[in-house]
């Protein structure tokens, strides 16, 4: 027997090289192994007789082995082995690939099950190409049933990955598997529904089970540091309205209606002695910096202290070049704090106070938090862990009162889901551009349509403005099949692009060899810029016109309306190419980008098309709630999570009489990270 919290190693089968594949996918313990759920199923339930396989159909077959041997072939490092099976109604044959070991395994009068799609078009006859197969003499994992789809890593087989989670659940103690909400199907039900199947209905009844203490957990968490924080209280800023009035007339645009709302709202609920706890929603461009800018002076001119934090090095860089330009009128200072960037007298700034901090996580480590933080601000805030938004909400001043926190995120959510999975916030939407801000022209370039790309781009150079070409990886993969920034460096400066000056960011670059890329891209040294979506949020180029997107079909609706935003960011015309080899349904849903500008009408777009897909994982990345399991679209799952949370909090704040419950949502807001 093993128990639920122990090390994965203790699982039987589990080897050296398996423990080292589950480590690089995070999986620690025999939990963390039945929690890791199949992407998808397989369905190798129809079983049939050979002679009633048809071309295409994907089938279970139990045969016996006539005989297995190895073809020759001319490529040095491919191995065929082919395998001739029978059974009373025909023969088939089979062929495995690089797999020579199992000609130990394939001797003549053996029966096995092959699983997997049937060829007839070939000289063979009929024929099932690197089929799954299991012995008959004993009981089947995968053959004839719903077969689950593991995400793993290149060094662990399907196969392999099955049988050790079949081992796990038969090995596991069940009493020690936290059984969270007691009333509803049983884990032990739950997740022998989702790994082991009979109808797909089972493994999404057992998933929503599991996603439902997912979601509890993280209501729980949320729900115990805004009532600590409540409990603390907070500095009550008074609004100077003759200051407001100046910082408004000082900006280099007019104020939109919404931005004014929003900034209203948190200086009320500033005003009072109880912690704001509001969230600004705001589509790409529609000026949420500018609102905290505001905000953060404001405070800094009552005496307090604000800290601005955004999740990368890059990002935080961006938005002190706005917090310079908005606050230059005013002559308030402010200090830039990342890993790499930080004044020599931080600490001494620190305990001064009346101060504003603009930074990155590197903001929490101790001491470097002002003593008089009135005002957090946290930027793209699901890219911040449960635990690191608690850092800031609790953030105990001199007199152990806590700051207000302003959340803000650019990612469209529809007001009902937001109120949903945000509860704990009050919500403000900004919608309105600002003025001057053109229509971004979009256009899905397929096939040869992409030297109207090229053309664009060389046009724009020309014109002495600048162009992102983004891709989705970094080095080549030939298992995803995509373009890469080094590959698709060498195609563009080999070929359409020859001769323009290209640079290039993505997350591996150390953050002075980003600055240098980014500044060479802003000064024109280098006008093209090659990047991954490291350029994703936040970064504000005025004079970037055009935005490239190699293999747009890989990324959410929501995503590429927040890389489209990379653009029109000025009064000068723009446009975003959506580059893609798809066909079909995948080049349908690009095409809703070359009519829709609206990110909350993309937003439900995505949920409509995608559902289980990105948009939930950017909205609470897994990392950041621990939400592998739940999807954005279950929302009345997450409104009832939501529910049971508040009553068991209101009866037990502090958990006590609910140890496993204390135990998780700790272990929680312990681990959150950033992403």
């Amino acid at each position: 027997m093993v128990k639920w919290d122990e090390p994965v190693s203790f699982v039987k089968g589990a080897t050296p090289s398996v423990r080292k594949a589950w480590e690089s996918l995070g999986i620690r313990t025999v939990g963390d192994l039945l929690l890791c759920l199949p992407r998808r199923y397989d369905d190798f339930s129809k079983t049939v007789a050979i002679k009633d396989a048809l071309n295409g159909d994907v089938v279970t077959l139990k045969v016996k082995i006539v005989k297995a041997y190895k073809l020759p072939t001319f490529r040095k490092r491919m191995q065929i082995i082919r395998v001739m099976t029978e059974d009373e109604t025909g023969k088939i044959y089979t062929n495995f690939f690089n797999q020579t070991w199992l000609l130990e395994e394939m001797k003549a009068g053996r029966e096995i099950f092959l699983s997997g799609k049937i060829k007839t078009d070939t000289r063979f006859g009929k024929q099932i190409v690197n089929p799954l197969w299991e012995p008959a003499e004993t009981r089947t994992i995968a053959a004839g049933k719903l077969a689950p789809v593991y995400g793993l890593s290149r060094n662990l087989a399907q196969k392999t990955y099955r049988r050790l989670v079949q081992i796990a659940l038969e090995q596991l103690d069940w009493e020690t598997a936290p059984n969270l909400a007691p009333e509803l199907m049983p884990i032990k039900e739950a997740l022998y529904a989702v790994h082991q199947p009979k109808e797909l209905e089972d493994a999404e009844k057992g998933r929503q089970r599991l996603a439902f203490d997912e979601v509890l957990l993280y209501q729980l968490a949320l729900g115990q540091a805004r009532s600590q924080s409540t409990r603390a209280g907070a500095p009550a800023i008074h609004f100077d309205e003759v200051f407001a009035k100046s910082f408004v007339k000082e900006l280099p645009f007019p104020m939109t209606g919404d931005q004014k709302r929003a900034s209203w709202a948190a200086f009320r609920d500033m005003e009072r002695p109880i912690p704001m706890r509001r969230l600004i929603q705001g589509d790409v461009g529609s000026g949420k910096t500018a609102v905290a800018v505001f905000l953060c002076a404001h405070v800094q001119r009552q005496g307090a202290s604000a800290a601005f934090l955004a999740p990368t090095d890059l990002l935080a860089r961006q938005h002190a070049k706005t917090f310079e330009r908005l606050l230059a009128p005013h002559h308030i200072p402010f200090y830039l704090v990342t890993r790499t960037d930080k004044p020599k007298d931080l600490l001494r700034v620190a305990e001064q106070g009346n101060v504003i901090f603009v930074g990155t996580h590197a903001l929490l480590e101790p001491g470097r938090m002002p003593k008089d933080l009135a005002l957090a601000v946290i930027d793209e805030q699901h890219r911040f862990g449960v635990g690191q938004r608690e850092t800031l909400a609790n953030a105990a001043r001199n007199d152990g009162r806590v700051p207000h926190l302003l959340s803000m995120t650019a990612t469209p959510i529809p007001r009902s889901l937001a109120l949903t999975l945000y509860g704990d916030l009050d919500v403000s939407v900004i919608l309105e551009k600002p003025a001057g801000r053109l229509p971004i022209h979009t256009t899905v370039c397929w096939g040869s349509k992409r030297e109207e790309a090229y053309r664009a781009i060389r046009a724009a150079v020309e014109r002495k403005e600048r162009v992102f070409f983004v891709c989705p990886l970094i080095d080549p993969s030939d298992a995803l099949g995509v373009s890469s920034v080094t590959d698709m460096f060498k195609q563009l400066s080999n070929g359409p692009l020859e001769g323009i000056g290209i640079g290039i960011v993505h997350g591996r670059l150390k953050p002075a060899e980003r600055d240098v890329a980014m500044s060479k891209f802003i000064e024109g040294d280098t006008p093209v810029l090659l990047s991954t979506t490291v350029i994703e949020v936040g970064v504000d180029v005025p004079k970037a016109t055009i935005i490239a997107i190699e293999g747009a079909e890989r990324f959410g609706l929501a995503q590429l309306h927040q890389l489209r935003g990379r653009v029109g960011r000025s009064s000068l015309p723009s446009a975003c190419y959506l580059l893609s080899d798809a066909e079909g349904a995948a080049l349908d849903r690009l095409r809703l980008m070359e009519k829709i500008d609206d990110g909350f009408a993309l937003a439900e777009e995505d949920l409509k098309l995608r559902g289980s897909g990105s948009l939930f994982g950017t909205i609470q990345s897994g990392h950041d709630a621990g939400m592998q399991i739940a999807r954005i679209t279950d929302t009345p799952l997450i409104a009832k999570a939501r529910e049971y949370a508040k009553e068991i909090l209101n009866e037990d704040p502090q958990l006590a009489h609910h140890p496993i419950l204390k135990k998780f949502t700790d272990e929680m807001r312990q681990t959150s990270h950033l992403e």
